[in-house]
């Protein structure tokens, strides 16, 4: 470990089993031109402009008066220009802080004149409070202290424990570290980050680990998503704890019972960040069934876990988790689920569908677990009674014959933005209702082209089908539906008088998207 004499602002490095006495700083960066960096202390560059000098002199005139002999500040104890010692140093932080024998929190945006009870205060606002890396910084040191903008004292961390929890929503057993932070189910210790922010959006999954005394390497550019998804397979290997799956409780999402099959949308398993638990803040674990002997495993496609399972209906299921509110002791955390046409037992957690607490009633209290599958994320795989087909107008084929998509009937089915036409099947067959598209030729005067599209099941495989016509322009495209057939005869050859065309319809390789292109021809067969 990398320490700074606090006499002479020497950086001298110890082994683990010869580290002395130390003062830790806990800050919020500054502008980087403004920090000390490694480099600046070892070339004696202490009194650089700027915000890092004041934050080196006052940290270690503090320590040589609460006689300490050196110092530890994250800007200028680690190299950053290291990799391997930067990974180290963020797996170890926590533990830096804990082991120090004071923690100097230096606020430069909160005067020592005032009142930090007052909710107006500036106190209340730090930005020291809104970020990531100083969440860790609260919680790991015993010995806590407050110094404002021209480091004067402001309090403790005991002394001002009620205002930090009204400001952090964090209990006071673990501000005080009378309770070990294990004790607070993975749903609570996430909901303390999630109003946090980081720089880097790696780092709001890398300065959690110590709080859930976890390990893992660090890979600047893989991004957020990819680095909390890391975390959460950490985590899941030290705990069982349910309340992990607990993310989007209190949102605003609607009850699974609400929506039609056919609407239901694949989510994800597992929450992308830490600002999904921001209401799970009075989640605790409970014991509202025997846990299973299994532990929750995370792979790459799907979340493996035995839970008991409440049916509703022929599509709504709800999961019941081994975790619940303090403040209503009546059920657990329930999360949503619905079947996956593709396996059993395969399910997904359906997009918009928030978790809620489920009142058990007698049966349910003795409910056996059941081994199930979480899709991680993705589509779920459509079944023939619930699927959708896409068709998109070869913009390059329209160029080359002076046409424009001009509209859709029916108009609900068109996605301008992307270009879309969406169809959705009728019946279990496979066959889609019938939709119009018509193109406006450039030539002034000129017949419309109308174009029916369809798509039927054929030998376990779709089949599209269109039919093409002209019309004139003052012609409204809903009147043709009803006798369209009859206008077509069934033909994907049309003509305005002026070019002769040929509608061609192309699937894709899942048959999901078909390209509808049209080409011009010297005759009408």
């Amino acid at each position: 470990m990398r320490l700074i004499n606090v006499k002479t602002y020497k950086l001298e490095v110890f082994r683990d089993d010869k580290i002395p006495p130390y003062a830790i700083l806990s800050h919020t960066w500054g502008d980087d031109s403004e920090e000390l960096t490694l480099r600046d202390l070892s070339e004696k560059n202490f009194n650089k402009p700027g915000i890092g000098a004041i934050k080196l002199s006052g940290c270690c005139q503090q320590a040589k008066a609460d006689d300490l002999g050196y110092a530890w500040i994250d800007t200028c104890c680690i190299d950053k220009t290291n990799a391997v010692e930067l990974s180290e140093a963020i797996n170890s932080m926590f533990r830096w802080y804990e082991r120090a024998a004071i923690c100097y929190t230096y606020l430069p945006d909160v005067p020592e004149s005032e009142n930090y009870r007052d909710p107006q205060s500036k106190f209340g606002t730090s930005r020291w409070f809104k970020r990531g890396w100083t969440l860790q910084e609260l919680l790991a040191p015993s010995v806590l202290r407050f110094y404002g903008s021209k480091w004067g004292f402001l309090g403790t961390k005991g002394t001002m424990c009620t205002t930090i929890n009204k400001i952090t929503g964090i209990p006071r057993q673990f501000l005080l570290k009378t309770t070990e932070l294990r004790a607070a189910s993975v749903a609570q210790r996430m909901s303390w980050a999630a109003p946090r922010e980081t720089g880097k959006s790696e780092d709001l999954s890398y300065c959690l680990l110590g709080i859930f005394d976890v390990m893992m390497p660090m890979v600047y550019g893989e991004g957020g998503d990819q680095a909390f998804f890391r975390l959460q397979e950490q985590i899941v290997k030290t705990t069982r704890d349910d309340s992990l799956l607990a993310w989007g409780f209190g949102g605003n999402g609607s009850p699974l019972r609400d929506f039609r099959p056919e609407d239901i949308k694949s989510g994800r398993a597992l929450a992308s960040a830490p600002s999904d638990f921001l209401n799970c803040g009075q989640i605790v674990q409970m014991e509202y069934y025997t846990p299973p002997e299994e532990p929750l495993d995370i792979s790459g496609v799907s979340v493996r876990i035995s839970l008991p399972l409440s049916t509703h209906g022929p599509s709504v299921t709800y999961a019941l988790l081994n975790c619940g509110l303090k403040t209503n002791l009546q059920g657990p955390i329930a999360i949503p689920l619905a079947k996956s046409s593709s396996v059993f037992p395969e399910y997904i957690r359906p997009r918009g569908c928030a978790p809620l607490t489920y009142r058990l009633d007698v049966s349910l209290h003795h409910s056996t677990a059941q081994q199930i599958y979480i899709k991680r994320h993705g589509q779920v795989e459509a079944s023939p009674n619930l699927n959708r087909q896409y068709w998109h107008c070869d913009d390059d084929a329209l160029a080359q014959a002076n046409l424009e998509l001009i509209d859709v009937a029916p108009r609900t089915c068109w996605d301008e933005e992307r270009a879309l036409i969406v169809s959705s099947t009728e019946s279990d067959n496979g066959n889609t209702q019938q939709i119009l598209a018509r193109f406006r030729h450039n030539e002034k005067g000129s017949e419309d082209f109308v174009v029916a599209l369809e798509s039927g099941r054929r030998n376990r495989s779709l089949q599209p089908y269109c039919w093409a016509t002209t019309c004139p322009r003052n012609t409204a495209l809903e009147g043709l539906a009803r006798d369209f057939q009859n206008r077509a005869s069934g033909s994907n050859l049309a003509s305005n008088g002026m070019i002769n065309l040929r509608f061609l319809v192309e699937p894709d390789e899942q048959q999901r998207l078909f390209t509808v292109r049209p080409e011009a021809t010297l005759h009408l067969l």
